[in-house]
């Protein structure tokens, strides 16, 4: 009976990591497109561009004329938000007040079985893939 139980936990201990690393890549994404939602908001609200860059393993939004950080998340081992985050174009992209942005952005978010990708349309659309 204790061997069958062994058996049984070793099995789902397994599939259980493998949930929780899938749902930690999920909810990265989440935040991702929350940023790339928000930065229409922020550069709205403040009358002014905002840039929304990749620095290292945070995804930043700045102030476009002072480099100023409005908001960032932090990315990677040792924070909340484990996955890994590729943003294309590499210089990240300007999102002007009217809503609009000077170039599309796709940002990969990936971990250990799972890999998504959340992009942003120069108009404005946000979606998850």
């Amino acid at each position: 009976m204790i061997v069958v139980a062994g058996i049984l936990l070793g099995i789902s201990g397994a599939s259980i990591g493998k949930q929780i690393a899938r749902d930690r890549v999920n909810r990265s994404a989440s935040v991702v497109q929350g940023m790339l939602t928000e930065a229409s908001t922020l550069a709205f609200r403040r009358h002014a561009p905002v840039r929304i860059v990749l620095s290292g393993n945070s995804l930043r939004i700045i102030d476009r004329a002072t480099s100023a950080v409005i908001r960032q998340k932090d990315f990677g081992p040792g924070f909340d938000l484990r996955a890994t985050l590729a943003i294309s174009p590499s210089g990240g992209v300007t999102v002007f007040p009217n809503g609009r942005a000077d170039a599309s952005v796709r940002v990969s978010v990936s971990g250990q079985d799972l890999s998504l990708v959340v992009s942003r349309t120069a108009t404005g659309i946000v979606r998850r893939q």
